[in-house]
């Protein structure tokens, strides 16, 4: 398969949203967030809060890493949280995925970082494997996060001050 890995452009976002769609809707998550407007305010720009590169064929996309700026403390080291790795899944299998990887490796190597670091579903074993054959630290951990109508009550809790 004839494939190239890139930074996305802009005129990629419709593209780059199905495919986001896709993955998030595959791994259960809420979709309809990452939209084609939402990856170009958000992704492009003079300062954006995420990059993405894509492996593109003569078909059009067939896969996205989206990542972004990080630090490990116990390390004191700057690095790169990679939030989405998605292959179509008819082309899994090919090397896309790895090459994916690789070039956000580069990436953050050219601007002076030392890791990538991502997670994946428990239950996402395929995942695991192919991540296993990266040399990748595997550690077993739970992650956590406070979002949409739960964010917003513990920032009015913030807001609101100490209880008197």
């Amino acid at each position: 398969m004839t494939f190239v890995v890139r930074p996305a452009v802009e005129a990629d976002a419709e593209a780059l949203s199905a495919l986001a769609e896709a993955f998030h809707a595959e791994h259960g998550d809420p979709t309809g967030f990452l939209t084609a407007e939402a990856i170009r305010r958000d992704g492009f720009g003079d300062d954006p809060e995420f990059r993405v590169l894509v492996a593109a064929g003569p078909q059009g996309l067939l896969g996205y890493a989206l990542f972004y700026d990080a630090y490990e403390p116990a390390y004191a080291a700057r690095g790169v949280y990679m939030a989405d790795l998605y292959v179509s899944p008819g082309v899994r299998g090919q090397g896309l995925g790895r090459r994916l990887i690789a070039a956000v490796a580069g990436h953050a190597r050219r601007y002076g970082r030392q890791y990538v670091w991502w997670v994946a579903r428990a239950d996402n074993t395929p995942a695991h494997g192919f991540y296993r054959s990266l040399a990748s630290v595997e550690l077993d951990t739970k992650a956590f996060a406070v979002t949409l109508a739960d964010f917003e009550a513990l920032a009015d809790e913030h807001a609101r001050g100490p209880a008197t």
